[in-house]
């Protein structure tokens, strides 16, 4: 079986988590897709939003589709989230399966800082999702042993959204209508997520 993994903070989920990864489980063949939110990013400054939020919004993002779930194993574990540590557990869950690393090849461009990425690129192939500017001419990819032959880029389309940039729209008043799946923005409005820039602890 192909398996997808896709970490995040998911802070909030939106569109961009969830087309990118239905296009790559086309291109790839994925049979299966674990979300897994992280705790704490090792490359985010910022606190995120209290776990039990952000799962639960991904819990409602992902109503409906049974070959996509939600691994809360780095919410278990003392920060920060190591990806190499989270694709060990799966690795050994998931002996006769192989195993796909979903990432924007923004992500993939500091891929060499993370913590052993060699290990990384061993255990998982990496499925790396177009973003800007990190196309064309401005992809470089990462000096790390093996990558070259366990690698592809691929278009998923041009879905230009960013939980940053949506927290920060709606600390101003405004809304994620549009950006997230319609029951994730109720769910934003009514536990008052994100409002004058208040992340709930």
């Amino acid at each position: 079986m192909r398996i997808g993994i896709f970490g995040g903070t998911f802070d909030p989920v939106h569109f961009g988590h969830l087309r990118s990864v239905e296009a790559a489980a086309a291109r790839f063949r994925l049979e299966r897709v674990i979300y897994v939110p992280a705790r704490v990013s090792p490359f985010k400054d910022s606190v995120a939003t209290n776990a039990h939020h952000r799962v639960a919004m991904l819990a409602l993002a992902l109503d409906g589709r049974t070959d996509w779930t939600i691994d809360p194993q780095e919410l278990d574990r003392k920060p920060p989230s190591y990806t190499v540590d989270t694709l060990r557990a799966l690795s050994a869950r998931h002996l006769q399966d192989e195993l796909w690393l979903l990432m924007g090849t923004d992500t993939l461009a500091g891929l060499a800082r993370w913590l052993e990425p060699e290990e990384i690129v061993r255990m998982a192939r990496i499925g790396a999702f177009q973003r800007e500017p990190f196309t064309g001419e401005g992809l470089e990819i990462p000096d790390i042993e093996g990558l070259s032959g366990r690698l592809e880029v691929f278009d998923a389309g041009s879905v230009r959204i960013s939980s940053r940039q949506l927290r920060d729209d709606m600390a101003r008043g405004g809304s994620a209508s549009g950006s997230v799946p319609r029951s994730v923005a109720e769910y934003i409005t009514k536990h008052g997520l994100y409002s004058a820039g208040v992340r709930k602890r």
